[in-house]
């Protein structure tokens, strides 16, 4: 058996003990399902695909409705026969062949008033649904302001409006971030499991986003929002503001999970989609392929890496707590944060993990010697980027022009550089997530419960979970079936020879284009 293959069968072997638990049928959680309607938005994301799969693998619901939006001319129905075929599903199949007979698509929109639902379908939602999972949001954070505040707080305004119709409603679940408040000033301090202070009122901004150009909404984001790093976590903050102000006597909770990757147990280890390619999991797989070289980062850095399965038990748990506790005396929503708070994972340690034990299963379709450079300062990170990513570009894509190709691998860096700009703020500074609530959380669950809906971090092997998410990149984004590794390892070992000579001729050759360049100034 491939080596890359015997490991991920036997980390699956490992955790056999949630099939047992699952057998066993004594889950208090599961109860709070049991024969219930779920009403769930964002289920076409990375998130919600998870959700969907675990709500229908660990409790016996009646319903599923997902609300999805026409998207490239698919309707809701087309939408998600395609994100039912997502591999996440594959093992519930074999359970439950006719699984999606519980899962109805409802067209809708969040960023639309009353999320566009049609008479028939609101009247259905408020008179059967039970729970309600709120995940929808845009998440790109170079969004514009004006896309960002109708999304991310209009959408749970309009959730909320909903949620308060709903007649037979027992728990409301909203899915913020961990970051909405690791504002600036915030850097090396707590982030606390509380509603803080918004930097406007949902409604103010709102009305501005409704009203105005975008321009001026660029001005009160400058002068609002300038504490926090883009529109993403600065709508975010606001939103939960609109939870605060319109909860009231709703069974509601908040759950705010930190950077999510790929699945350490659930359903498949290290399971992962393809529009995790455009956060942190693109910046490993890029660097294992040997494509990707250098970083904005701080080897110290403490990082929030949370497995998707992690945040998807909290979810769940944190539903059946809210409908457990609602009512009450002196009940508060509660907010949740989903962090490695007492696990921590350092940016030098991932490089190491990267660098040391996944190279023991290297993908044989790498397309040069991986490896990664952790560059904290500017001035550093230009250097390098220029000499391991810009220039050997450019001779690549000149190469390509003369043998009449097409460019694109300076195109690539381009975006890449991007990504990492964009990301820098997380990998360069560290906040103080205090996590005690979802720890209390952990702590009231049954035995049985434990084992289900595992949401301690501190449970989490943190090299076993880096090694199951680059083995989960390599079969759901590289595809390459967790084959050949032994090829893969030869071929990276030969790239690293090449690696060596290359650098050294090329750095030479550098050296001494720097040295003609100095005399010919000197000479003028």
């Amino acid at each position: 058996m491939d080596p890359a293959l015997a490991v991920e069968t036997a980390f699956k072997a490992k955790h056999r003990n949630i099939e047992e638990a699952l057998l066993r049928g004594d889950s208090d959680v599961a109860k709070l399902y049991d024969d219930a309607t779920i009403f769930i938005t964002g289920g076409s994301g990375f998130l919600g695909k998870q959700l969907i799969e675990k709500l229908i693998r660990s409790c016996n619901v009646r319903k599923v409705y997902v609300l999805l939006r026409l998207k490239k001319g698919k309707p809701a129905q087309v939408r998600l026969h395609e994100i039912l075929s997502d591999p996440v599903y594959d093992p519930l199949k074999k359970l439950y062949p006719n699984f999606t007979d519980k899962i109805i698509p409802i067209d809708g929109d969040v960023r639309e008033l009353k999320m566009c639902l049609s008479e028939d379908d609101w009247k259905t939602i408020t008179e059967e649904v039970n729970v309600i999972f709120h995940m929808a949001a845009t998440v790109n954070f170079q969004e514009d302001v004006r896309t960002a505040t109708i999304t991310n707080v209009r959408g749970t305004r309009e959730m909320m409006l909903l949620a308060r119709a709903c007649r037979q409603l027992k728990s409301m679940v909203h899915v913020s971030t961990a970051y909405s408040h690791a504002t600036r000033h915030r850097i090396n301090k707590a982030v606390r499991e509380d509603f803080y202070e918004a930097p406007i009122a949902p409604e103010d901004m709102i009305t501005l986003a409704e009203n105005n150009e975008i321009d001026y909404l660029n001005d009160i984001l400058k002068s609002r929002g300038s504490d926090w790093p883009n529109t993403y976590t600065f709508t975010k903050a606001v939103a939960e503001e609109t939870v605060r102000t319109m909860a009231a006597d709703l069974p509601v909770c908040v759950v705010r999970p930190a950077i999510v990757i790929a699945a350490y147990r659930e359903p498949s280890p290290g399971w992962v989609d393809s529009n995790q390619v455009l956060g942190a999991s693109g910046l490993v797989l890029g660097s294992i392929l040997g494509v990707i070289h250098v970083i904005r980062g701080d080897t110290n850095n403490r990082m929030d890496f949370i497995p998707v399965d992690v945040v998807t038990n909290v979810l769940v748990a944190a539903g059946w707590d809210t409908a457990r506790t609602h009512g009450q005396s002196g009940r508060q929503t509660k907010i949740y944060n989903v962090t490695s708070n007492r696990n921590h994972l350092t940016m030098g340690h991932l490089v190491l993990i990267i660098d040391t034990k996944a190279r023991e299963f290297i993908s044989p379709k790498t397309v040069w010697y991986g490896f990664m450079n952790l560059a904290k300062h500017k001035f550093v990170y230009i250097i390098l980027n220029w000499l391991q990513h810009y220039i050997p570009a450019s001779i690549v894509d000149s190469a390509l022009y003369i043998t009449g190709k097409k460019l694109r691998l300076l195109k690539i860096y381009k975006k890449i550089n991007n990504l990492g700009s964009v990301l820098s703020y997380f990998t360069l500074n560290e906040w103080l997530f205090e996590d005690g609530n979802t720890l209390g959380l952990y702590n009231s669950l049954s035995t049985t419960d434990k084992v289900l809906f595992n949401c301690d971090m501190s449970l989490v092997d943190n090299t076993e979970l880096i090694v199951m998410w680059i083995l989960g990149l390599r079969r759901y984004i590289v595809k390459d079936d967790l084959n050949n590794t032994e090829y893969g390892r030869k071929k990276q070992l030969l790239f690293r020879i090449a690696h060596y000579i290359f650098m050294t001729l090329y750095l030479y050759l550098i050296y001494k284009l720097m040295c003609f360049v100095f005399s010919v100034i000197g000479f003028f």
